[in-house]
């Protein structure tokens, strides 16, 4: 499996439906934070540099997956989307903060 193709299945898999730990949440937070207001080629060159500074995604720990898989996430919804990120139009980060607000984090 080429490092590319492994990268994307670590992402996947992160993007997989779980409950993040504080650490993966505070990461997907910084990185919607900083992409606040980047066009597509913006987030595309941020993600290239989180990137190229991972090394082995597979051995990356679980909040650089999360930046990882997020600046992923992001620079596709913007692909579609013409315009310049943000948190209040990316129905994905809504339909999280919706439901840590309904119910809490989970407890275990």
């Amino acid at each position: 499996m080429s490092d590319e193709a492994e990268a994307e299945a670590v992402v996947e898999a992160e993007l997989e439906p779980h409950e993040p730990s504080p650490g993966e949440a505070e990461a997907r937070t910084r990185v919607r934070d900083e992409a606040a207001g980047m066009t597509h080629h913006q987030a595309v060159a941020a993600l290239e540099r989180v990137r190229a500074g991972v090394g082995d995604v597979a051995d990356a720990d679980p909040p650089l997956r999360a930046a990882l898989a997020e600046w992923y996430r992001i620079t596709e919804l913007l692909a579609g989307h013409g315009g310049p990120y943000s948190c209040e139009a990316d129905p994905y980060a809504q339909g999280q903060l919706t439901a840590r607000h309904r119910w809490g984090p989970a407890e275990g």
